[in-house]
């Protein structure tokens, strides 16, 4: 009977120490899937479901190490979304996030599957291509490229253009990183040449117009600035005419209040220290302001009384309307911003998005304060007009919460230097 004991408590003490080592090694291999989920999610984009910068880097390495090993080519590829901002700008942040990921998606299906494709920063993308030289990573690209011109990205159907340089290992270069570095320049040179896209033989053949560092290319200054140029040339007077004309036609009020508060707005710019093509920018944005009141029932527009919730709320479609407007017209392009934000908040509060703070373009926090200043101090149908002084206190006094509080001081300069209303 002591033998039977004895045994059955062995036993026991056997199968309870086997039951811990299978528990435990389950748990281990629990871990190391975790482990391995965690460390793969950690090379992941989040908004994209691209691989991620870190992941481009480390992987361009072992790649390009592989190569060398191995003797074969790499090509690796920079892109970007040209004019992205602008598209941040105009139709909003949520959108631009909407469009990035239908963009990588569309990359997605028109790389091959061996291509690694990385999100890299806001709109710009890696691409690692094995076993590429450079002839067949330019087919490849011109594919994307011309496919691309048959794609529309968002609700809102954009047409996309994209930037693309280009740098092959062996030929140009054997280190990781000159690579990466001709790489840079030949996005940059892209931008310049209009999406064209670019290898390192282009930057040769054209090495005086690439010396400088990245994104101090002389020649792409310029071009930046010949394109703000060309929004003031290209915007006729004719049509600033016909749409200020428009304005006057449905309300009364707007047509004074609107040469007003173009010059409220110009004097802050200029406090602002804003370059000539910005102020021109805040001009013509601010005369255009309140365009879309065009598409405001008139019956609404010069009622007496105050405007019901129901009213306002119409009243508060005019930004968007004034937006779509311009939107085709590409030379105003660049007015849209100020104006399809101009009655946003720093607190979150304003319409039609709800922006804050940072969100909301200069320009827009400029023409918002002129524009507010100057109902403030013009008689309405439903109340008499605030002095300057009582305008000026109110404006203070919503400083950090409805107006920005470098624009605000820029404005006080503004009253002490000038005799606006005189």
């Amino acid at each position: 009977m002591e033998i039977i004991i004895l045994s059955l408590i062995f036993f026991l003490e056997t199968a309870g120490l086997i039951y811990t080592k299978i528990n435990l090694n389950l748990k281990n291999k629990e871990l190391e899937k975790t482990k391995t989920f965690l460390k793969e999610y950690s090379f992941i984009d989040s908004l994209t479901g691209a691989y991620n910068c870190r992941y481009f880097f480390k992987r361009v390495k072992e790649t390009i190490l592989n190569a060398q090993r191995n003797n074969f080519s790499v090509s690796l590829v920079k892109l970007d979304i040209d004019l992205f901002k602008n598209i941040n700008k105009i139709y909003g942040p949520l959108k631009g996030d909407q469009i990035l990921k239908e963009f990588s998606r569309f990359l997605k299906e028109n790389l091959r599957s061996s291509d690694i494709i990385s999100r890299l920063e806001d709109d710009e993308f890696g691409i690692i291509c094995p076993y590429t030289d450079k002839e067949r990573a330019l087919n490849l690209l011109s594919r994307i490229q011309e496919k691309l011109k048959f794609n529309s990205f968002g609700q809102e159907k954009i047409n996309l253009q994209i930037n693309i340089g280009v740098a092959t290992f062996p030929e140009d270069g054997s280190s990781v990183e000159s690579l990466l570095s001709l790489l840079d320049r030949c996005l940059e040179y892209s931008k310049i040449k209009k999406g064209k896209i670019i290898t390192v033989q282009n930057l040769k053949k054209n090495s005086y117009e690439v010396v400088l560092e990245r994104k101090k290319d002389l020649h792409y200054l310029k071009e930046k600035l010949q394109d703000l140029k060309s929004l003031l040339e290209k915007t006729t007077l004719e049509a600033i005419i016909a749409f200020a004309r428009a304005i006057k036609a449905k309300d009364l009020y707007t047509a004074e209040h609107t040469e007003r508060t173009v010059k409220i707005a110009v004097n802050i710019a200029r406090e602002l220290g804003l370059d000539d093509s910005q102020v021109e920018v805040v001009r013509y944005a601010s005369l255009l302001h309140d365009l879309g009141k065009v598409g405001i029932r008139e019956v609404i527009l010069k009622k007496p009384q105050k405007l019901t919730p129901e009213e306002f709320e119409e009243v508060k479609k005019h930004p968007i309307i004034g937006a779509e407007i311009l939107r085709p017209l590409h030379s105003l392009i660049q007015l849209i911003p100020a104006i399809l934000y101009h009655h946003e908040r720093i607190d979150g509060k304003g319409y039609p998005y709800g922006l804050k703070d940072n969100q909301i373009p200069l320009e827009a926090k400029i023409v918002a304060l002129a524009d507010s200043f100057q109902a403030l101090t013009s008689d309405r149908p439903y109340r008499p007009a605030y002095t300057i002084s009582q305008a000026q206190k109110i404006i203070e006094e919503e400083t950090g919460s409805h107006f920005d509080p470098k624009v605000a001081k820029a404005f006080q300069k503004v009253l002490l230097k000038e005799e606006l209303f005189l």
